[in-house]
């Protein structure tokens, strides 16, 4: 099988700067140790559809694609989403890649069982917190579920993500969804063995009592 790749041209970014330098720190090559611990206690429903926001070189997406998910993968970064479809076209795996900018791409792609995001809540806050919000708003339903894996405050060691307290995320995050979890854990980096500090945020909408 081969993926299936959708590109919306989009202007050269500086993401795209760090891809041409080589590896960049959160890229591990491997799916995240934490979202396959989170998919072996929490196993969604084969089939679901998911939306991975950011997939970068799409090793979390593919590894979601390979367990019967429906995935659609999005990200702003040529570069990476064209080694995203080589690595899935190696791993034989199907999915969607869309390239283009998450808040243009959320209003027109419809609604999914489960939302994805590895790295960009904790570096989009920063700056759009409320349309991050008001996206994932848009981007779920009653009952759909949303996964996040985020930097966690307390890291000393460069080069590592942004960082969030645990009062930030269930401040932010809590104004939607409703915790399964929030517990500690690492993100694999190439540049730091052991990994960085990070939360694992697993979430589900409310359903309205009928």
């Amino acid at each position: 099988m081969k993926s299936l790749t959708e590109k919306r041209p989009r202007p050269i970014t500086d993401w795209d700067a760090l891809y041409r330098q080589g590896t960049p720190p959160w890229d591990g090559g491997a799916p995240h140790g934490e979202l396959v611990r989170a998919l072996k206690e929490h196993p969604f429903p084969k089939g679901a559809s998911v939306l991975e926001l950011g997939c970068g070189t799409g090793s979390d997406a593919i590894y979601l694609a390979q367990r019967r998910f429906e995935v659609t993968a999005v990200d702003c970064s040529p570069i990476a989403l064209e080694r995203a479809r080589l690595r899935a076209e190696y791993h034989d795996a199907l999915l969607r890649f869309v390239l283009d900018d998450v808040f243009e791409f959320a209003p027109t792609c419809g609604q999914f069982d489960v939302v994805y995001d590895c790295g960009f809540y904790h570096y989009i806050r920063m700056t759009k917190l409320g349309p991050y919000l008001d996206m994932l708003w848009h981007l779920t339903r009653p009952g759909s579920w949303f996964f996040c894996l985020a930097g966690r405050t307390g890291e000393r060691a460069t080069g590592g993500p942004p960082q969030v307290s645990e009062d930030e995320i269930r401040l932010e995050l809590g104004r939607l969804f409703e915790f399964v979890h929030l517990r500690r854990t690492a993100l694999e980096s190439p540049i730091r063995p052991q990994g960085f500090r990070a939360w694992s945020c697993l979430m589900r909408r409310p359903v309205p009592a009928r």
